[in-house]
């Protein structure tokens, strides 16, 4: 009597059904393809119609990747991002300018604060005023003193 082979352990998921009773295996392929559609802005709904799977089954087989997809692929663009930045390649100016506009807090926008009488608290407008005409500005100028009560 030969001895009972065993079968080696599965690595991947169970089959999962799709309609029609097609089992459908989950592999890596689809891992990443889920974690990548979720990190993209993509819908649950949206991601199960794509792969050729209910929502329900989506949430039991692609769990971790529904909740952790957003932050995985925000960490691959940024690694991306920071290589090109701190390189020599040309590009890396506007990476590096993005990124301290993102990460560190840089912001190109003017704060006009218009201090009005002592009666009221003062006022601030965050603008970007670097495209206006000069006649624009005088125009801003203008309409920031008639709500203020100063006449032209």
């Amino acid at each position: 009597m030969m001895p009972k082979q065993e079968k080696p352990p599965q690595e991947l998921a169970p089959p999962i059904k799709r309609p029609g009773n097609q089992p459908f295996v989950v592999d890596d392929k689809d891992r990443q393809q889920v974690e990548r559609m979720v990190g993209f802005g993509i819908t649950q709904e949206q991601i199960a119609k794509i792969m050729g799977i209910a929502e329900s089954t989506l949430k039991k087989y692609f769990a971790d990747e529904l909740e952790n997809g957003v932050s995985r692929v925000n960490s691959a663009v940024a690694q991306n991002l920071f290589s090109i930045a701190t390189s020599r390649e040309q590009g890396s100016v506007a990476a590096a300018i993005f990124w301290m506009k993102t990460r560190g807090r840089w912001r190109e926008t003017n704060h006009l604060v218009h201090s009005g009488d002592d009666k009221e608290p003062p006022i601030k407008i965050d603008a970007n005023l670097k495209g206006l005409s000069d006649a624009e500005l005088d125009q801003m100028q203008n309409l920031l003193g008639k709500a203020a009560g100063k006449k032209e």
